[in-house]
């Protein structure tokens, strides 16, 4: 029967639960939980079953804001920028930074009375009145278009236009309003990417790189030839591999070494696969001992979902190395290619590949000594932070955090470890 417990009555004639009944409430409370957490809950529902509103329309509904939103930003920004006037941006930014110290006193400090006013409140009569009270027109009076007209003539005296006079140093010789406008670029080229808009993703990278120059700051290149590669666009990224010569990035220089070994163009085959072996000569080794590595290394997956970008030129090669492009290399047999110029190069016989090149355990080591000096670092400042005590968790507490969704740090440590033991392998079998 519904409502019915399983309990008994007691002498003062009161109910009395069971250990079942508590654990079924137990149930309904992790069950109610759960489905609030996995947005199950019953008001998701009835808006999905009454708008006929799906999780994917929902996606698509946040990325086109979240787009037209970074869209008059950079527009916004782009203004600024083409009719710069230090002047005006160093009062802006007097008036920021005043705002900000008082926005911090009024949160710290309670508010004052208000005292008694000045002389500048007083209301003067007779002969003590200022000329423009007493005469019938007003002695203060200025032509405002006469002013506005100086003060626009003064302005476009002072005013430059930093996308035209800091191409190609942007990163270097633009106001800190610069990088804020590489920023949103970047990020209007993901989001298009991400909303299938490629055209727009393509002139927002190209932007990127031509106001970057050879010193870029950004991963736009990067990202550019990714996208070629994702759209089979093999010409394309091609064009793209050759325009940056000086350009030393893995996903650059090995993904054009690839594309020219699978075009068969024999005067550039040789040169891109040079080019990539001294950019990197870990990703080198990787590919062209493909099977050893293979079978050392684990957890490249951890390189996959990472947010940030490689801070190594060993975790770069790994990157590359586990993506999808490694299945176009064996294919090919380009990696095939790769192997033979680092045996020839080795032995001396390759007159664009010095020995020299191919050293790849002092790279490893100081890669190694700035990786125990970031991680002494970071655990000298954990150390000085005074650790906190939260609250026991209990099955009743609908805040308990998940510690497999925490983002942990890569253990560059581990890989360099993994590195080593396969170029021992590699040693040991006399491949090289």
């Amino acid at each position: 029967m519904k409502g019915k417990k399983r309990s008994r009555q007691s002498a003062s004639n009161t109910v009395v639960w069971s250990g079942a009944d508590h654990a079924d409430r137990q149930d309904k409370k992790m069950s109610k939980l759960q489905k609030h957490a996995s947005g199950e809950s019953k008001r998701e529902h009835r808006r999905a079953v009454l708008t006929h509103e799906t999780a994917e329309k929902r996606d698509h509904t946040k990325l086109r804001l979240h787009l037209i939103k970074t869209q008059r930003e950079l527009a916004k920004l782009k203004a600024r920028l083409e009719s710069w006037d230090p002047h005006e941006e160093k009062e802006r930014r007097r008036i920021e930074r005043a705002a900000a110290e008082l926005n911090v006193e009024q949160d710290n400090d309670p508010p004052k009375k208000k005292g008694r006013k000045g002389p500048e409140a007083w209301t003067l009569r007779g002969a003590a009145r200022s000329a423009w009270e007493v005469y019938d027109f007003d002695t203060r009076y200025k032509d405002p278009h006469l002013e506005a007209h100086a003060q626009a003539k003064e302005r476009a005296q002072r005013s430059q236009n930093i996308l035209a006079l800091c191409k190609g140093t942007f990163a270097q010789d633009a106001p800190p309003e610069g990088r804020d406008y590489l920023s949103l670029l970047m990020q209007l080229g993901h989001l298009s990417q991400e909303a299938k808009q490629f055209k727009a993703a393509r002139a927002a990278w190209l932007e990127c790189m031509d106001l970057e120059g050879n010193k870029p700051i950004t991963t736009a290149r990067e990202s550019l030839m990714r996208m070629y590669l994702d759209l089979k666009r093999d010409e394309a990224a091609l064009r793209l591999g050759d325009r940056l010569v000086d350009d030393t990035s893995v996903w650059v220089r090995y993904s054009t070494a690839l594309l020219a070994v699978k075009t068969k163009s024999a005067d550039k085959m040789e040169t891109h696969l040079v080019a990539a072996i001294k950019s990197n000569i870990f990703c080198a080794y990787y590919l062209a001992f493909y099977d050893t590595f293979r079978t050392v290394f684990e957890y490249t997956e951890d390189f996959q979902d990472a947010e940030d970008e490689p801070q190594s030129s060993l975790e770069e090669a790994i990157e590359y190395c586990t993506s999808n492009q490694t299945d176009s290399w064996i294919d090919s047999q380009a990696n095939v290619s790769l192997r033979n110029l680092l045996l020839a190069a080795s032995k001396g016989q390759h007159p664009a590949l010095l020995p020299s090149d191919l050293h790849w355990s002092a790279r490893l080591d100081k890669i190694e000594e700035v990786f125990e000096a970031r991680r002494q670092h970071a655990y000298e400042d954990g150390q000085d932070a005074e650790p906190s005590q939260g609250p026991e968790k209990t099955i009743d507490d609908a805040q308990e955090s998940d510690e497999e969704d925490a983002d942990t740090p890569i253990d560059l440590g581990m890989f360099i470890g993994m590195f080593r033991t396969a170029m021992e392998m590699v040693e040991e079998s006399d491949m090289v």
